[in-house]
């Protein structure tokens, strides 16, 4: 009785360390603009596709494939209908829908350089775009910057329909993050608050106004049960119909307060990525991932994206792989 008592217990201290599998890698070995993930994507044929600060890249399995125009990827998106969209930091938004042809759109973004890109559940494409300007490095490290106003994009059809804090209550015109919710609801985080556009009605949330813990709103999930999630640098919100929650390191097990990415898993647990690791939270009980606990390739964990039962954690330094 004493051996099955002891079996048992070291059954269940020792079942989240066998359960829990991590695989990570780089594009390329050592430090490379490569191995700077800033999203993750897949196609239709479950093809991985990645945008870094060196270009996007496909997996072919056993390499990885050059895609499109090699620079600074700053948001890579998957359309439903297998479009591939990119975003550039100084080199505006292209797509792709034949597979080899890559075509710039000249109209997506009045300041040719791009946060986000993502769809709402119609299907159209919303891009985010910076509003201080474009930014061209021109070969001596200097900048040349436009003062063309950026905003909110969408892409409704075959026309462009441009939204900017002159015309609507958007935060500002740098739109960093964006997210469509289960309510067909638009959600915006900009620099000074978060914005909503519901039935064509706008809506600004920020500290003034709200129980939002900062106006730099860096990033936006919607989860299966209608809740917005929003990560600032001062905290993680839940916001559920009209309840604001905030999650902070000082009041919860979240790592650290700067959330740079956010994500729901295929059982509901939430994932936020920050400067510091990667914390989950199931509802009630949260754990953290970093370097130090974990098989996990780097702390700043850039980007997540969610593919079946695994976690794909897009860092500064390359991409881990969760599984449980």
């Amino acid at each position: 009785m004493k051996k099955i008592l002891i079996l048992t217990l070291f059954l269940y201290v020792s079942f989240p360390l066998w359960a829990e599998s991590w695989k990570s890698y780089q594009i390329e070995k050592g430090f490379s603009p490569k191995n700077d993930v800033h999203s993750i994507c897949f196609d239709q044929n479950g093809t991985m596709w990645v945008g870094t600060w060196a270009g996007v890249l496909r997996n072919t399995g056993n390499a990885w494939q050059v895609q499109g125009p090699e620079s600074y990827v700053e948001t890579l998106f998957i359309a439903p209908n297998n479009t591939k969209w990119v975003g550039l930091w100084g080199g505006g938004v292209y797509k792709n829908e034949d597979g080899d042809k890559w075509e710039k759109v000249k109209d997506a973004s009045p300041t040719n350089s791009v946060n986000v890109i993502s769809a709402d559940n119609k299907g159209n494409i919303w891009v985010g775009d910076w509003g201080g300007g474009a930014v061209n490095l021109d070969g001596k490290g200097e900048i040349d910057v436009n003062n063309k106003t950026g905003g909110a994009a969408s892409f409704i059809g075959n026309k462009w329909i441009a939204y900017k804090t002159e015309d609507v209550k958007l935060g500002d015109n740098s739109v960093i993050s964006i997210a469509c919710d289960k309510q067909n609801r638009m959600w915006f985080g900009t620099y000074h608050g978060l914005s909503k556009l519901e039935n064509g009605q706008w809506t600004l949330f920020n500290k003034q106004n709200s129980k939002l813990p900062d106006n730099d709103v860096y990033s936006l999930a919607s989860d299966s049960k209608g809740n917005i999630w929003i990560g600032t640098c001062n905290g993680l919100v839940k916001l559920s119909g009209e309840t604001w929650t905030i999650f902070k390191k000082e009041n919860s097990g979240l790592v650290d307060n700067l959330i740079f990415a956010i994500a729901e898993d295929s059982r509901g647990n939430i994932w936020a990525g920050t400067n510091k690791g990667v914390s989950v939270f199931d509802g009630t009980k949260w754990k953290t991932y970093t370097c130090s606990n974990s098989k996990l390739i780097n702390n700043r964990v850039q980007t997540i994206k969610i593919q079946g039962e695994k976690v794909y954690l897009g860092t500064s330094n390359g991409i881990s792989v969760f599984e449980k």
